[in-house]
């Protein structure tokens, strides 16, 4: 018979850096790039560890790159998963989390060609959509809304975007937020990434 292991816990004395910031602005340097280089593994094993031992948990920029390194694979639909970590989870703000599932959407729309469910994303999202992602959110909404119109689509290709949880049970596993950013902020990665969600 296994023996039940204990949950896995952040461990301040098990840092594999200096301290949680220094780690973490180090992960984020290397998985920008390994962007940069094309290389998906690389920022996906660099973004987890930003997550895990960073603080990285606690902002958009870690769930950005989760899904960018999905992109680069070819795999879209892992993309909208790492999405859907943070959105489920790590991301309280409400304008980080309308700027999450407006980029779900996009992936939606663009990669899995279902505008019907991309729609969905799009609409619930655009109230509350920071400025940073504003320029092209009417032109964008406008196609979605016209493709979806015209798609016989009719199974989902994603499931729906799960429900917020919060980080109640599972702040344990990832090191503290280091971050003071503000919500709705432009993500500091962002320039790097936008190519990745633009089609």
């Amino acid at each position: 018979m296994f023996e039940r292991l204990p949950p896995v816990r952040f461990d301040p004395a098990q840092m594999p850096g200096e301290d949680v910031s220094r780690w973490g602005a180090d992960c984020r340097a290397k998985a920008l790039a390994a962007l940069g280089a094309s290389d998906w593994r690389g920022v996906h094993e660099w973004t987890k560890s930003w997550i895990g031992w960073g603080g990285g948990a606690w902002i958009p920029d870690t769930w950005l790159l989760y899904a960018a390194s999905a992109l680069l694979e070819g795999k879209p639909r892992n993309a909208v998963h790492g999405l859907d970590l943070g959105l489920r989870v790590w991301l309280a703000g409400a304008s980080d989390r309308a700027a999450l599932t407006w980029l779900r959407g996009l992936i939606v729309m663009d990669r899995l060609a279902d505008p019907k469910t991309a729609l969905i994303d799009l609409e619930e999202s655009l109230e509350l959509l920071p400025n940073w992602l504003r320029d092209e959110s009417a032109d964008r909404l406008e196609r979605c809304r016209d493709e979806a119109a015209r798609s016989r689509k009719r199974v989902p290709s994603v499931q729906p975007r799960p429900a917020f949880v919060g980080a109640e049970g599972s702040r344990h596993v990832v090191a503290p937020s280091v971050s003071d950013r503000v919500d709705g902020s432009e993500p500091e990665a962002w320039p790097v990434i936008r190519s990745y969600f633009r089609m």
